[in-house]
């Protein structure tokens, strides 16, 4: 399908920063139909470590009908006209429990997820992923996501401008891979959700697509909603793409809000890194 003024402009900005924050998807009441529905899974999954509702789970409640309305998926197609996905799941960290390891870390928990090279979509993009924070990050203790736009080849250096994203539950992102990304973990006292959604192009093999909680995803929907199905796989043996998901965007796209460069990267000493981690190894073992 080609693309109006509109999708254009939305494309552009994804392929020079990497990152579209989008604005007023989903509203609060919305969020907390999702979170009744999470409450009980996460309160019997309580764990030092990460919790996760998978992606099986999110279809059996309902919410990713929800999740993939049609705002986000116009503006998933315009990017990648043959997605599927890849990862599908819902976590839970609880920072009270969690041990923030970040500052011993000579890059500060800045990291990129896994590539292939090879993978691109048929506009030359690259797999993507997309959060849903499910509550309110209003300061950047709290867990905002932290990302390094436009920035995909380069080395991490300080100096780097990077974006730090806040907002009330239901904010919605999408952000390129190959980028430096990271949760700011420093609050030990609150608990974080978010749903995540992580898009390739469609005749790619995964092996995500042959995992229990995909086939039982492809099960549970049987075709009932064409364009769900088609993101867990339904046409995953469509090695050429040459089959689009069904489903037809009709100048619905979600509102963009502006990209605040205005934080920059400051990467410590081997020095500094070192006296941090032998401090943390004196505070754990005096019960700090």
């Amino acid at each position: 399908m080609k693309l109006d003024k509109r999708e254009l402009s939305l494309q552009t900005m994804y392929l020079k920063h990497g990152l579209l924050p989008f604005q007023n998807i989903y509203t609060q009441q919305i969020i907390d139909k999702w979170n009744g529905l999470l409450d009980p899974i996460f309160h019997d999954r309580q764990s030092p470590e990460t919790s996760y509702v998978y992606s099986d789970e999110l279809v059996e409640l309902g919410i990713l009908d929800d999740v993939l309305n049609n705002k986000l998926l116009s503006a998933i197609t315009v990017l990648d006209p043959c997605p599927i996905l890849f990862q599908c799941h819902c976590f839970e960290i609880d920072w009270s429990q969690t041990t923030n390891q970040t500052h011993c870390d000579l890059l500060e928990g800045w990291h990129k997820d896994h590539r292939d090279p090879n993978i691109k979509s048929v506009y030359g993009c690259r797999p993507f992923s997309i959060y849903i924070y499910l509550n309110n990050v209003k300061e950047t203790h709290e867990g905002a996501f932290e990302i390094i736009p436009g920035y995909a080849t380069g080395p991490l250096e300080s100096n780097l401008n990077y974006c730090n994203l806040k907002g009330r539950k239901g904010t919605c992102f999408l952000w390129n891979r190959d980028l430096y990304h990271r949760l700011h973990e420093k609050n030990g006292s609150t608990k974080q959700r978010i749903l995540k959604l992580s898009v390739q192009t469609n005749g790619w093999a995964h092996s995500k697509a042959q995992l229990q909680e995909f086939h039982q995803a492809r099960a549970l929907l049987n075709n009932a909603n064409p364009a769900l199905s088609y993101l867990f796989g339904s046409h995953c043996n469509n090695n050429l793409a040459i089959q689009t998901i069904p489903f037809a965007r009709k100048g619905q796209l979600p509102q963009i809000r502006p990209i605040d460069y205005s934080r920059k990267t400051h990467m410590p000493c081997k020095a500094s890194v070192m006296f941090r981690r032998f401090k943390s190894k004196v505070d754990q073992a005096l019960g700090f």
